[in-house]
C-alpha cells in the first residue's frame, strides 16, 4: 500500500507526494559487462546455450536487437526462516531478447534462473520484450519454444501468441520446437494497455512477497 505525505513548502502551497514502495528487482537493458552473468543463468536453462560470441554480436553489431536483463534486489521468500537481505547487484537473475527489422519482431532468448522462477520474473521479462516490440514499431512477434516446454506455451498464448508451424529437430538434441506468433497491427493501444494491466498485477504479487519476506 502506498503513503502520502504533504510538504508545506509556503504558507500558500502545499505538495501532496506518494512514497511508492519500492520494488524488489530492476529490469534494465543488458550491457556488455552483463554478460558473463548472463552465460551462467543461460547454461543454467537451456540445454544448448549461447556461447559468449553471441551475446557481443548481438549488443555490439546487431542494430536491431534490444536485450534486458532481471536483478533481484532483496530475497524473497522461500521459506517461513528466510531473513530479507539485499542482494549484490552484480548478479543477473533473468534476461530478454528482442529483435525487430522491417515490423517483424522475433523473441530470440528468454530464460530466469531456476532458483528464482515461480515470481513472475519470466511474465515480467516476456512484458518487457513486447513493449520493446510496439516501441519498434512491430506488426508481427514470433517465437520457438520447445514442444515439451507446456509451461511457456501456457505464459505465451496468454499473450495472444498462436501455432504458426511445427519445426522438426530445431533443438540440439533433436527436439521439435512450435513457431508461435503474435499479431500486432492495428493493435496498439489495446494490447499496450494489456500489457500494462498484466505488469502492474505482477508488480503489486511481487511486493506482497516481498514484504512477506521481510517481515520473516
Amino acid at each position: 500500500m502506498t503513503r502520502a505525505i504533504r510538504i508545506r513548502s509556503s504558507p500558500f502551497i502545499c505538495i501532496e507526494m506518494a512514497l511508492q514502495p519500492e520494488l524488489p528487482y530492476i529490469i534494465r537493458r543488458m550491457e556488455p559487462r552483463d554478460i558473463s552473468q548472463v552465460l551462467l543463468v543461460d547454461q543454467k536453462v537451456f540445454k544448448d546455450p549461447w556461447p559468449k560470441s553471441v551475446y557481443i554480436h548481438e549488443l555490439y553489431f546487431n542494430v536491431y536487437a534490444r536485450y534486458f536483463v532481471l536483478q533481484v534486489k532483496s530475497l524473497l521468500q522461500f521459506s517461513p526462516y528466510w531473513p530479507w537481505e539485499r542482494q549484490p547487484l552484480e548478479k543477473v537473475h533473468g534476461f530478454v531478447g528482442m529483435r525487430v527489422q522491417s515490423g517483424e519482431g522475433h523473441i530470440s532468448t528468454l530464460g530466469v534462473h531456476p532458483q528464482w522462477r515461480g515470481y513472475g520474473f519470466g511474465e515480467l521479462l516476456l512484458i518487457t520484450a513486447l513493449d520493446q516490440a510496439l516501441i519498434m514499431n512491430a506488426r508481427t512477434v514470433a517465437l520457438e519454444v520447445r514442444v515439451s516446454n507446456t509451461t511457456a506455451q501456457s505464459l505465451y498464448h496468454k499473450y495472444e501468441f498462436v501455432l504458426l508451424s511445427s519445426l522438426p529437430g530445431y533443438y540440439q538434441d533433436g527436439e521439435d520446437a512450435f513457431l508461435l506468433q503474435l499479431h500486432l497491427e492495428g493493435r496498439y493501444p489495446d494490447y499496450r494497455r494489456k500489457l500494462e494491466a498484466q505488469r502492474q498485477d505482477l508488480e503489486r504479487r511481487c511486493l506482497e512477497q516481498s514484504m512477506v519476506g521481510r517481515a520473516s
